[in-house]
């Protein structure tokens, strides 16, 4: 009989301590839930179940189904439904309710399941935070009486105001500023930032030396402004009266008696000639019978103008009139002179070399001018024109 409880003894202390054993190697693998807390879980994108397994949170947009079955495993999530929205990865079963706009706001961005709806004031009202929690859209004030705007109202602030110049505010209403000339007390005395010396002269004396001011800049901004329109008027007579003056007249009158001398405009120089021929000794007879005849038949200028610009081609006219001499001065001023007109600009600059060769002939040509003309044009290889010229005018240089 004791042998029997010897063996039973050892029988017993054998099995506990093989469950002993078994709890402690089960303890070691998994550690109980109410041992694990949320720092154990890598922060931000996962979150501890109630079965203490780290599981990773639903993206935005996303909620909650169903817990990890694993430890670091992705939890079971669902998209939020319409009208419901999450707008951060989160471990909530159910999506938050979309915003909606109140009245007298208008909608800025329509809500969807990962962001809520963006509300703000209509036009004219701004918005006004009655407590933590609730708001309204208030109509934006407007100024009062002597006061003037210094920031516009706008979704979400009030209209600012405040006193006009040489206003102050009215302590009895805070809506109204009045005028500095009615402050009779020292209250006001600050908010006008003068000195009172009597009712009648508060606020006077400022605006009167500031009207003075733009009295005197408006007298003279006017007197500069006059001068220059002087100025400029002087500037265009001068132009106009130095313009017309470079151009001579078509004819040139000479008068004189009978000791007045001719110059006559030769070939070979400058030849003077008494005007009496009669008076003339038989040597002057015999040199003036050896002279070139300068215009042995009249070839009028305003004619012969005409026909070279019908010849020349006009874009070449400019270059013909500066190979004869004539100079960019003139040419400038014929230009301005007839804006408009090309083609009395042009007729202006041959006139010039014209007339200036004729030297007063009553407005007609001279062979040595036709002659150099014709040169300078197959000079620029305007053969056709010169020999044009020539046709209607050839028998007056003497080779037919």
């Amino acid at each position: 009989m004791a042998v029997l409880k010897g063996k039973w003894k050892e029988k017993n202390i054998f099995i506990v301590s093989t469950l002993l054993l078994m709890c402690w190697s089960v303890g070691l693998s998994a550690p109980p839930p109410s041992n694990r807390t949320h720092s154990q879980c890598q922060e931000g994108s996962h979150y501890l179940s109630k079965e203490g397994l780290c599981c990773g949170k639903c993206h935005q947009g996303f909620r909650l189904v169903k817990d990890c079955s694993v430890d670091n495993g992705n939890a079971e999530c669902k998209p939020c439904s319409s009208g419901t929205y999450r707008e951060s990865s989160n471990a909530f079963r159910n999506c938050d309710s979309c915003r909606k706009c109140v009245e007298n706001e208008e909608v800025v961005s329509l809500c969807n399941r990962s962001r809520n709806q963006v509300c703000r004031c209509q036009t004219g009202f701004y918005l006004r935070k009655i407590d933590s929690e609730t708001r309204e859209c208030t109509s934006c004030e407007t100024c009062g009486s002597g006061e003037r705007v210094t920031q516009e109202c706008t979704p979400e602030s009030n209209t600012v105001c405040e006193c006009s110049i040489f206003h102050y505010r009215d302590q009895m209403n805070k809506r109204t500023c009045l005028s500095c000339k009615n402050c009779t007390s020292t209250d006001c005395r600050q908010e006008c930032h003068q000195e009172l010396a009597t009712p009648s002269t508060v606020g006077v004396s400022q605006p009167s030396n500031t009207s003075t001011t733009v009295l005197l800049l408006v007298f003279g901004c006017g007197f500069v402004f006059l001068l220059v329109v002087v100025m400029i008027l002087a500037c265009v007579v001068f132009w106009r009266v130095k313009g017309l003056s470079s151009f001579p007249s078509d004819e040139v009158i000479s008068q004189g008696t009978k000791s007045t001398q001719k110059l006559i405009q030769g070939q070979h120089g400058n030849v003077f000639i008494p005007t009496d021929l009669s008076s003339a000794s038989v040597c002057e007879r015999e040199l003036l019978s050896k002279l070139p005849d300068c215009v042995p038949k009249e070839i009028k200028i305003s004619d012969f103008i005409y026909s070279v610009l019908e010849q020349v081609p006009p874009r070449r006219v400019k270059e013909l009139v500066r190979s004869l001499g004539v100079s960019d001065r003139v040419i400038e001023l014929a230009e301005n002179d007839y804006l408009r007109d090309t083609k009395e600009a042009q007729y202006q600059m041959l006139k010039f070399w014209a007339c200036g060769g004729s030297q007063g002939r009553g407005g007609l040509l001279t062979l040595h001018l036709l002659h150099d003309l014709l040169v300078k044009l197959r000079n620029m290889e305007l053969g056709g024109a010169a020999e044009e010229l020539e046709t209607i005018y050839g028998d007056y240089s003497g080779d037919k």
